[in-house]
């Protein structure tokens, strides 16, 4: 029997890191960033139903009558497509800095210096409490930085904490990956 690995995304960001520098936490972004998107594809398809049945008691031509369902098959495409992209979207946080890698075919690498750090604010809605996800809002000092606003941060409050412990001299947390 002939076993296909296939490979972590996280694993291949290492490359991002410079050598004396040590990953802290990784995290992909929260599933929560998804439901959009599922749910316009849900929207979609209900839609394609919908239209199928009137158009069917309308004895509609059956080009017509398959419209709805090629906009369904492309929304369910779309959202594959947005899977794909958000399995491959990951924050890194090291000793020195945030990394937030993202891309499929171009990689797209966005970092802050910890020591720029002037104000982390973290963000909860009721959303984000009922389902685990958080906001931070990091501020450096007069610049207008890349990673100005980070959404939809899984386990907030431990990725808080971390982030507070290395900016104000703690010891950082184990290294690791966290999906």
């Amino acid at each position: 029997m002939v076993r296909i690995r296939i490979p972590d995304p996280a694993a291949r960001d290492d490359k991002y890191l410079a050598t004396r520098e040590r990953l802290v936490i990784m995290v992909r972004m929260h599933w929560a960033v998804l439901l959009p998107i599922f749910l316009q594809t849900l929207g979609s398809i209900v839609l394609a139903i919908l239209l199928t049945i009137l158009l069917n008691g309308l004895n509609v031509d059956s080009v017509i009558g398959a419209l709805p369902w090629w906009f369904a098959l492309f929304m369910i495409l779309r959202m594959l497509w947005r899977v794909a992209d958000w399995h491959f979207d990951h924050l890194m946080i090291t000793d020195k800095r945030l990394l937030k890698v993202s891309g499929i075919f171009f990689r797209k690498v966005q970092t802050m210096p910890l020591e720029k750090v002037t104000d982390l604010t973290y963000n909860r809605d009721p959303m984000g409490r009922l389902l685990g996800y958080g906001e931070f809002i990091v501020e450096s000092a007069g610049q207008d930085q890349a990673l100005s606003k980070i959404q939809f941060l899984p386990r907030p409050d431990r990725l808080y904490l971390t982030m507070c412990d290395m900016m104000f001299g703690g010891a950082p947390a184990p290294s690791g990956s966290d999906d």
